[in-house]
């Protein structure tokens, strides 16, 4: 190889690696191998929020390839971006990452679920049902119902050593009848089974938590499949 092909292979390399890092693309979900029973389909194009709806102008936008969810002023009553689409039984790979710093609260984000959509405080787009809470408080939370469901009994914010604070997050949610589990960067944070007919077909929100302070999420990934079989795929010990 000449001089000239091995400084145009470095350059080339140089660009796609300052792309990967102003970007922050991934293709992590596209790695993980699906069962060939399901037939997994993207939720976000990672051009638009097409197939999404809430409050776009105000809270949500699409940045270097990832959902942001965002504000400045207070968010008087928790908002969610929600898919169009309705979902009861499925499997639901994406990456989260929280944003830190001094101008920035910590307060959770979480993914909704098997609820319904609720007006609160003059937001169309509230919910009320299950939260799966992620980055710096794990667990379930049934807003607008009963609180805390997972783990029973804990009062407080809960941290989970899986968590990588500040940087992406990769999650999968598997839900199947009334079993709820969610594994973090290959840990287990959550396996609940709820009472029946307390779940139903809902569209799936992200969440941005109700806050007086700035707050900052992305969301990238997002790729769901429905009649799923019953294993979790990124789950260490459940991995081949």
């Amino acid at each position: 190889m000449t001089s000239t092909s091995i400084t145009g292979l470095l350059v080339i390399l140089v660009i796609a690696a300052s792309a990967q890092c102003v970007y922050g693309q991934t293709d992590w979900v596209k790695s993980v191998p699906f069962p060939k029973s399901e037939k997994p389909s993207p939720l976000f194009n990672g051009h638009d929020l097409s197939g999404w709806e809430g409050q776009v102008a105000k809270y949500w936008s699409v940045q270097n390839g990832a959902i942001r969810g965002a504000n400045e002023d207070e968010v008087p009553a928790s908002t969610y971006l929600f898919t169009k689409k309705s979902y009861r039984n499925f499997r639901l790979l994406f990456e989260v990452k929280q944003t830190r710093g001094e101008k920035f609260s910590t307060t959770h984000s979480a993914v909704a679920v098997l609820g319904e959509k609720l007006e609160d405080k003059g937001d169309p787009f509230s919910f009320k049902g299950p939260l799966l809470m992620f980055c710096n408080d794990w667990g379930i939370w049934d807003a607008n119902r009963r609180n805390r469901v997972y783990p029973a009994g804990h009062n407080g914010t809960l941290q989970h050593a899986a968590e990588k604070i500040g940087d992406w997050n990769r999650i999968e949610v598997l839900v199947i009848d009334d079993h709820i589990r969610m594994v973090a960067n290959g840990q287990l944070v959550i396996d609940f089974t709820d009472q029946p007919g307390m779940l139903k077909p809902a569209p799936i929100g992200l969440q941005l938590h109700s806050n007086q302070r700035p707050q900052e999420y992305h969301f990238r990934g997002l790729i769901l499949a429905e009649n799923t079989e019953d294993r979790l795929l990124t789950l260490k010990s459940e991995t081949k």
